[in-house]
């Protein structure tokens, strides 16, 4: 796919109007569509100790909009971009498989999704619409911050190839150039915002280490069997931590993990 030279100026139009100030975040996402063919988008930050900071969004009205918002409010703290930043992922292209847990397998009762084979990691979000493959864009913010623009695209369509990769590639210093100067102007004050709880609060002070790190995984998508690769355990001991967990927590199943996981998270809100 050879770029048209509209396609370059319209991309430049629109990231000079964000350094200027005429434009949002909106600008970053216009500025991508000249260059990559996506479906839909949304645009975030994310800061060391807070939640991701929501810029903007082009998802329909409705259930795909309400889940980028499930997203930037709770289920963050699930997501192999988010962990993946955490453990020191650095600025650029990532696609969305490419970062979910090693040997991941949902289980058709894993809690929150859908699992449905057609789908990139084998799952979707419910309020996600079906048969899309997420492209994430990451550049370097003043402060530790990871600004981060998440583009989604029907895997019928060929999802994100290599030589799309490639495309939007030269173009991450002027992206990265943008949106520090976005940030400049909407950065909130953050020096006494209150640290938000982080996955490995979730029920630390009733489970055993052991345990809480193997629900923390579960919580993250990991299977039973990526849970003891990932660990070194064997995968009965794996089942028996599980379970010696639920019954501290008073529940029998991942559905009720989910859930007391969401309501832990509301409550800190």
């Amino acid at each position: 796919m050879e770029f048209q030279g509209t396609d370059i100026a319209a991309a430049n139009s629109a990231l000079a109007s964000v350094i200027s100030g005429q434009r949002g975040a909106a600008g970053l996402i216009a500025a991508a569509r000249p260059l990559l063919p996506f479906t839909a988008a949304f645009c975030v930050v994310n800061r060391p100790g807070q939640r991701p900071h929501y810029l903007d969004d082009s998802y329909p009205q409705g259930a795909a909009k309400d889940a980028v918002q499930l997203y930037v409010n709770s289920t963050y703290l699930l997501n192999p971009v988010y962990n993946a930043l955490l453990d020191g992922l650095q600025p650029g292209l990532y696609r969305m498989a490419d970062l979910a847990p090693d040997n991941w397998n949902p289980a058709p009762e894993t809690p929150g999704i859908l699992v449905e084979d057609a789908e990139e990691i084998g799952y979707r979000t419910p309020g996600w619409p079906a048969g899309l493959v997420e492209l994430t864009l990451l550049t370097e913010l003043p402060g530790g911050a990871m600004g981060e623009v998440s583009f989604a695209r029907p895997a019928a369509d060929g999802g994100f190839p290599d030589d799309l990769l490639d495309r939007l590639r030269p173009f991450l210093p002027l992206f990265g150039a943008a949106f520090a100067r976005l940030w400049s102007r909407q950065a909130p004050d953050l020096s006494a915002a209150k640290p938000e709880r982080t996955l490995q609060d979730f029920a630390r002070t009733i489970l055993s280490p052991r345990e809480a790190e193997i629900v923390q995984m579960i919580l993250k998508g990991h299977s039973s069997l990526s849970i003891s690769l990932t660990l070194g355990i064997a995968l009965p001991t794996v089942k028996t931590h599980r379970k010696n967990a639920y019954a501290k927590l008073g529940i029998s199943t991942q559905q009720q993990l989910f859930n007391a996981f969401l309501q832990w998270q509301s409550k800190a809100r």
